[in-house]
């Protein structure tokens, strides 16, 4: 696995905190000049682990680890102008998520999607209404547009082309996503709870497999996770693919599949145990007594020997 950043929950109470920024320069989004504000690249509502101030570790394979207090945001992307179009695009995106329970926050205290909103109980999957899919779609495109544009190392992986990057900025600064073949994007959603975490998002590469089981051409797209919920963004402006494939992907019609899976059985599991796994063995020289972190990764892992 190549090094990437995720975090996961401990339990070391402590108040968290974000200075205000007093830099000034040009906002990344409207490119207009003023002060810079702190900037949430993923939006602290689907990031916040605890609701009582508490630090969590944040770990990568070749990064060691770090205590954080705070999802990940940038102190010098965006001026006031631009973090008010990215909060109205955030607000209305989330609240969306939340309407269709595609998030675990919007579960309550349930540990399950529930069975009658399954469409089969072999292959999980199920429809949303989606006719005001502008609004997702959008917030998904905001959400590629911060990571690619921010230069905390983080979101490093998400690298794009300067006309990709200008057009998705093109896109989320007039508040339109555009036509929904430029960039395809798909759901899963983890159907039962796992453990809580955040991680960074992902530039990966797949064949794109149509229903007849033929194999179409290969497309990047940014792998997006956050509350149980996993996004693929295709970068595919200038890839041609199947009607079938495109009616999988939100917004192709008035309603949207979403691709289901038990999080036990999940990629996003398997990450978490791979990367913990990972810098325990990074951590295996650590003197005694253990630091804090260590320490927190084996309570929380128990199997896992760092």
């Amino acid at each position: 696995m190549t090094t990437r950043s995720l975090s996961t929950k401990i339990s070391l109470s402590e108040s968290a905190s974000m200075r205000p920024s007093t830099r000034t320069g040009i906002c990344a989004l409207t490119r207009t000049e003023g002060v810079y504000v702190n900037s949430h690249l993923i939006p602290r509502a689907l990031t916040r682990l605890s609701g009582t101030g508490e630090k969590f570790v944040e770990t990568g394979i070749g990064h060691g680890t770090k205590m954080r207090a705070n999802s990940w945001y940038d102190a010098g992307l965006v001026t006031r102008a631009g973090e008010d179009i990215l909060s109205d695009i955030d607000a209305k995106g989330i609240e969306m998520l939340r309407e269709h329970r595609l998030v675990w926050s919007s579960w309550g205290s349930e540990r399950r999607l529930q069975e009658g909103e399954l469409l089969d109980s072999d292959v999980f999957h199920r429809t949303i209404d989606t006719e005001n899919s502008d609004v997702l779609r959008l917030f998904f495109l905001s959400l590629l547009w911060r990571a690619a544009a921010s230069t905390r190392p983080e979101f490093g992986d998400v690298e794009l082309f300067k006309d990709e990057l200008e057009d998705l900025r093109v896109r989320v600064l007039e508040q339109d996503p555009g036509a929904v073949r430029d960039y395809p994007i798909q759901l899963f959603q983890l159907i039962t709870r796992g453990t809580p975490h955040n991680r960074t998002p992902l530039l990966e590469r797949k064949p794109i497999v149509y229903i007849d089981g033929s194999v179409g051409p290969e497309v990047r797209y940014a792998r997006f996770y956050f509350d149980g919920l996993v996004s693929h963004i295709h970068l595919a402006r200038d890839v041609k693919l199947h009607q079938d494939y495109l009616e999988t992907c939100l917004g192709f019609g008035k309603s949207t599949i979403v691709f289901g899976h038990e999080f036990e059985s999940s990629r996003t599991s398997e990450n978490i145990q791979e990367m913990v796994g990972a810098v325990g063995r990074e951590q295996s020289l650590v003197a005694e007594p253990l630091k804090p972190v260590i320490a927190a990764i084996r309570q929380r892992w128990p199997g896992v020997k760092p």
